[in-house]
């Protein structure tokens, strides 16, 4: 698994897509600091995915994507691609199965900077997991020892035990145990959980099964007896509506009356208002001009004031000019005599430069002749030079050819025999690939046999997927719209379930209920048998007819005897606990004596539509046995005239007794609202249990959308991994295919090769023998060339050794020469510069002179201005103190006028506040009316809404007519919905749901029971997976760290080149969880701490225990970054030793800045920034002695062999090559001299 290439693309500082080719063993990248390096570092380990900005050195992993520079805008996103070579089968075995077969690898990720990312392996997206399981256990990750960056050199040295150990856990091979571990402890902990819940779950499921079969029972009950309750209230509510629409038309005729007397008061209170606003206007006009005359005298007021102040600045005015004037007078002088200074200064000083100038002259002269005859000697010694250098480059040029013909000659030897070697090898390669040429043919046949085949299957599969993927929409458009509707029923039915257990909440706290009759019922034995709105139940129309009968008798509470009543009240008298009304369960006294009754405006008698128990029928009698309905409280008044004796009810609740009293008016909202209660908790009964069963049936419909759903999906997942299967199966053969193809082409291509090579070599072992007599030729030209120059430079060098002489002689006179001349040349510079400085000092105070004789003149003009504004504002002042006083005057006078206005205006104004405090009264019946009437109608639409909300939106105007014409509730209305509601209210919490719960609750303890069991097995596999993992883990750890502790022993005490290192256990018992201490002693050293060793030693002790891991367990890459910066040259020779000596099993990519890393490497790549920001590689260097790694296999004895003979003639070349750079480098030297006295 080398890297074979690396594909980078707006990632940090590589924005362009760049391609880097690792076709080598040892790859070098060098460049200056922070021009993008360790960015690649950084890709290598993002790509095999990192998931630590941190350890990229980030904030977020945002910032992997490059953010712009001054000529660049922001990437999009950021892709590394690294492409694996997977040819060697060991490297291979340890891969996954699913890319195990591949040649090469490319693992790709991308990052967008939405935070989107893509893993991709050979261009299919996977998940990160697939990509860290390719490595795991290879010795290649994130965090494991195949990738040393900067810095982490020193970590591994100063780490802790226990973060060490991870290092020998990736040699050992056990990171992916450890991963699996992790995965199956993460599923036992869900499974022991899932295994509780599911325990607890049956458990309380099996509790609950007998509870609901009883709850279903109870639950039928309370739906029958609901739903008359219902009706009842109902009837009640249509009574109370038409009572309220009589006292809303009275109180309309109150309001109408109320306001005629307004609008009188008003017109009243517009004719004041003018009248007022007349007065006002005369007032508002005085008040103006009241206001004009204040404005003018604080207007002249203000003008004295500001004069006064100017007068006084410009006095001050007057005396700070003539300071100034006097300032600029003594200051005028004192440059006067500056002036005559600067003057004779500069006189005496031009006289002294001018006889400067002359002795300069003079001198300059005299060393211009002795630089002459210096020039004229340095002649002569450049050419004697010059014959000396020719003379040495004839000599160095004739050892050169001798050197290159020995060394030619040697080659040329080395090269026929290695030739020879090689054209057998030739020969027999040739005849090997002819036999694999043929087996390639027939392979390639199959192999396009079976591609053709994979494609019509996958053909098939993509047909059926997309059958089932077109049918699945609409299947879940269904589903979702019927759970939908699912969802909306069960909300309505909660509204009602809601609505119903409110209702019932405020029957059992038996709201509205006097105190007395809350105490018996709330202590009731079986003496009390509840009250009367209990027992008797009125239909909706008659609610208010049957209410505004009983009234209070509605809270009267019933109980068997009145003996045992007497009792009760005691009680309640006693304990201070309120009053209450008993009846009897059966009375004595049974009204309805009145017997037949007939006439034209009777609807009926009350008893009769009213609902109760047979048991309470003589209780019904004896409340409303002789009342009759009538439509209407005139007809009820009617009747009662001409029927004496008969209690008259209209259905507005007006009731007409036989002794000729008339009650009736607002609504009794208690005693009607206890009749409606009962009602409608009666109606919601009904309702709750239809929808319920509707709601089952919709629950029914849903589970079978949801299975035909459940069930579709799992044949298109079928299908899915069919079809996933089928192309994996026709990939893998096309690149079977394409792999034998390659292999044929590659055969093909190779025999080409060979033949090629065959009769190269044969030409070239031809041409080696004539090469090698012209050799021993020129070897023997040179050697004679080599004598004569020799003699002839020793005769050159004396010669120029006297010319020498003579260059220095003269150099130190004409030194001389120069030294006198600099010295007077500084004294005419220093006067120059004096003469300067006081040239400047004249234009100086010439000028200063010039602008105070302005200044002067400036300070008297301004004098004569001041002098002339002061008396103007004097005139001025004096002018403005009359005008002031007039002012004044005015003013007075219009306030008087204005105090008088202001009186009358009150006057008015009384008058007006007595008509609005009418008007006011008059507005406060209007009010009191309309609220009255909107009270009204906000209780009539209460009462609709209360009916809307209790019958699932139900209009009571339009059914009032329908219980209308029933008879007004009566007593055995209210009776008998006061006996529901207690029935209903004995039974206590219904649960309506029962029954859909126990069928329910039957099929998910069958069903969970059965997963339990599951549950349970599965946990048992997953706790003897883990303890087979552990086991395997000791076994791999102990042996890893024995191997790997007598590698570093040996490793250490090479790189150290002495000394002794060793790696210990903190806890050997427990091999899981160990950590791992370095004992290191380098040479001549004690034992000691290893945090107090060097840089370069804990350097030097890291990279021991690297190289000690890959001996171990060579990983098929590894990225050292700038591993060899603390070293000293000595030891990165010996590290680059070790690198070169473990190319055999891995590929090294060294980050480097030292020079003797990179001339190791077999290719350097350079990295820069020409663009600021922004990284390019602008050079590959191949290493002259570097091959590829497939040649380097064939050519590993070869270049053994001949390694020792160039190394020596490379040291004789380099030797005469450093002699002759010593000797030009001292003639260099000697010229330099002479041209610096000179």
């Amino acid at each position: 698994m080398h890297i074979k290439k690396l594909e980078i693309a707006g990632f940090k500082s590589f924005v362009d897509r760049t391609v880097i080719h690792f076709d080598h063993d040892v790859i070098g990248i060098v460049g200056p600091n922070g021009c993008g390096k360790s960015n690649i570092v950084d890709a290598i380990r993002w790509c095999m995915g990192e998931q630590s900005a941190k350890h990229l050195r980030g904030r977020a992993m945002e910032d992997v994507i490059f953010n712009g520079s001054e000529s660049r805008g922001p990437h999009s996103f950021a892709e590394v691609t690294i492409t694996f070579d997977n040819t060697k089968a060991d490297y291979a075995a340890t891969l996954p199965p699913e890319v195990r077969d591949y040649p090469e690898i490319a693992i790709t990720r991308r990052l967008f900077r939405d935070g989107t990312s893509e893993y991709l392996v050979n261009k299919t997206q996977v998940r990160l997991r697939d990509i860290t399981d390719i490595f795991l256990g290879t010795g290649v990750g994130t965090k494991a020892y195949s990738i040393i960056e900067q810095g982490r050199v020193g970590q591994i040295v100063s780490a802790r035990p226990v973060d060490r150990r991870l290092f020998l856990e990736e040699a050992a091979g056990i990171t992916k145990y450890k991963q699996r571990r992790k995965q199956a402890e993460r599923k036992l902990e869900l499974t022991r959980h899932n295994l509780l819940r599911l325990t607890d779950i049956v458990s309380e499921i099996d509790r609950t099964r007998s509870s609901l079969r009883r709850q279903a029972a109870k639950a039928e009950r309370f739906v029958r007896y609901r739903e008359e309750l219902d009706e009842l209230v109902l009837h009640e509510a249509s009574h109370r509506l038409l009572e309220m629409i009589v006292m809303e038309r009275a109180t309309g005729s109150a309001l109408d009356l109320a306001r005629e007397q307004v609008g009188a008061t008003r017109g009243a209170l517009e004719e004041h208002d003018g009248s007022l606003a007349a007065a006002r206007q005369e007032a508002q006009q005085i008040e103006q001009r009241a206001d004009q005359a204040s404005r003018q005298a604080f207007e002249a007021d203000n003008e004295l004031t500001t004069l006064s102040g100017e007068i006084q600045r410009a006095t001050d005015r007057l005396g700070h000019l003539g300071e100034r004037e006097q300032a600029a007078q003594r200051e005028l002088e004192e440059v006067c005599e500056r002036l005559e200074r600067a003057r004779a200064e500069g006189a005496e000083v031009w006289a002294r430069l001018e006889g400067l100038e002359e002795a300069q002259r003079s001198r300059s002269e005299s060393a211009e002749a002795e630089d002459v005859a210096l020039t004229e000697l340095h002649a002569g010694q450049a050419r004697a030079s010059e014959a000396t250098a020719t003379l040495q480059r004839a000599l160095a040029e004739a050892r050169t050819e001798a050197a290159r013909a020995t060394t030619r000659l040697e080659a040329l030897a080395e090269q026929v025999s290695s030739g020879r070697a090689r054209l057998e090898r030739l020969t027999a390669e040739r005849e090997v690939l002819a036999g694999q040429h043929a087996e390639l043919v027939a392979r390639e046949q199959v192999l396009t046999q079976g591609v053709a085949e994979l494609a019509e299957g996958r053909r098939a599969s993509a047909e059926e997927r997309a059958a089932l993927e077109a049918a699945l929409p609409t299947l879940v458009t269904e589903t979702r719209e019927s759970e939908q509707e699912l969802e909306r029923a069960r909300n309505e039915l909660s509204q009602r379930k809601n609505r119903l257990r409110a209702l019932e909440e405020l029957h059992r706290r038996l709201e509205g209920v006097g105190q007395g009759a809350r105490a018996l019922l709330a202590g009731a034995d079986g003496q009390v048998l509840g009250l009367v709105a209990d027992r008797i139940e009125a239909p909706e129309e008659l609610t208010d007819a049957f209410a505004s009968l009983l009234g209070d008798r509605l809270q009267s509470v019933i109980v068997e005897q009145p003996e045992q009543g007497l009792a009760l009240l005691d009680g309640l008298k006693s304990s201070g606990r309120g009053r209450a009304t008993l009846l009897p369960a059966r009375p004595r006294f049974v009204a309805g004596g009145s017997g037949h009754v007939s006439h034209p405006k009777l609807l009926g008698r009350l008893l009769d539509r009213l609902t109760y128990l047979a048991e309470d029928e003589a209780l019904a009698q004896a409340l409303v046995g002789d009342a009759w309905l009538t439509e209407s409280a005139a007809d009820a008044l009617l009747v009662a005239r001409e029927l004496p004796g008969l209690i008259v009810v209209a259905l507005d609740g007006t009731v007409v007794r036989p002794d000729g009293s008339i009650s009736g008016g607002s609504r009794d909202d208690v005693a009607a609202g206890m009749v409606e209660q009962k009602h409608e908790m009666r109606v919601l009964t009904e309702e709750v249990a239809e929808r319920s069963r509707a709601l089952e049936a919709r629950v029914t419909a849903h589970h079978e959308l949801k299975a035909r759903q459940a069930e579709l999906r799992a044949s298109l997942d079928q299908a899915r991994q069919f079809a996933h299967e089928g192309e994996l199966d026709h990939l893998k053969a096309e690149k079977d295919l394409a792999q034998a193809r390659r292999e044929l082409e590659q055969a093909t291509a190779r025999g080409a090769v060979l033949a090629r090579e065959v009769e190269a070599l044969t030409s070239e072992l031809e041409g080696a023998g004539l090469e090698e007599a012209a050799c021993r030729e020129r070897l023997a030209v040179a050697d004679a060339e080599q004598a004569r120059a020799t003699g002839e430079l020793e005769r050159a060098e004396a010669e120029v050794n006297a010319w020498r002489e003579r260059v220095a002689e003269q150099t130190s006179r004409l030194t001389e020469r120069k030294v006198h001349l600099a010295q007077v040349k500084e004294q005419y510079d220093s006067a120059r510069d004096t003469l300067a400085r006081v040239q400047a000092s004249l234009t100086e105070l010439l000028g200063r002179q010039i602008k105070l004789d302005e200044e002067r003149l400036e300070i008297a003009r301004e004098i004569g201005r001041t002098a002339a504004r002061l008396m103007s504002a004097c005139d001025a002042r004096s002018g403005a103190q009359v005008v002031a006083e007039v002012a004044h005057r005015e003013l007075d006078e219009a306030r008087a006028l204005l105090d008088q206005v202001r009186h009358g205006l009150g006057r008015r104004e009384d008058s007006l506040r007595e008509l609005r405090q009418d008007l006011d009264v008059q507005e406060e019946a209007v009010q009191r009316h309309s609220m009255a009437l909107q009270r009204m109608e906000i209780e009539r639409a209460h009462l609709l809404q209360g009916v809307r909300e209790r019958f699932r939106g139900l209009d009571l105007a339009r059914v009032v007519g329908d219980y209308h014409r029933r008879e007004a509730p009566d007593e055995e209305h209210r009776r008998r919905i006061d006996e529901l509601s207690k029935l209903i209210d004995r039974m206590g919490p219904v649960n309506l749901d029962a029954q859909a719960e126990y069928l329910d609750a039957e099929q998910r303890f069958v069903t969970l029971n059965d997963q339990k069991v599951d549950i349970e097995q599965a946990l048992a596999e997953l706790q003897r997976a883990i303890r087979h993992m552990d086991k395997e883990s000791r076994r791999r750890f102990k042996e890893t760290f024995d191997h790997v502790n007598t590698l570093f022993k040996e490793t250490f005490g090479k790189l150290f080149n002495g000394g002794r290192g060793e790696l210990k256990l903190t806890d050997p018992e427990n091999l899981l969880e160990t950590g791992v201490e370095i004992m290191a002693q380098p040479p001549g050293k004690k034992l000691g701490n290893i945090e107090l060793m060097s840089g370069g030693e804990k350097a030097l002790t890291a990279t021991a225990l690297i190289f000690s891991m890959f001996r171990h367990r060579p990983s098929p890459f590894c990225v050292l970054d700038e591993v060899d910066a603390p070293l000293d040259e000595a030891n990165v020779a010996r590290y680059n030793e070790m690198v070169r000596a473990m190319t055999h099993r891995s590929q090294f990519i060294l980050i480097t800045h030292i020079k003797k890393t990179m001339q190791s490497v077999d290719a350097l790549f350079g990295v820069t920034m020409g663009e600021p920001g922004v990284s390019r590689i602008v050079s590959v260097k191949m290493n002259k002695d570097a091959t590829s790694r497939t040649e380097s296999q064939n050519a590993l004895a070869e270049k053994q062999a001949a390694k020792e003979a160039r190394r020596l003639r490379a040291e004789q070349a380099a030797e005469a090559a450093r002699q002759e750079r010593r000797d030009a480098a001292t003639d260099e030297a000697d010229s330099d001299v002479t041209e610096a006295a000179g």
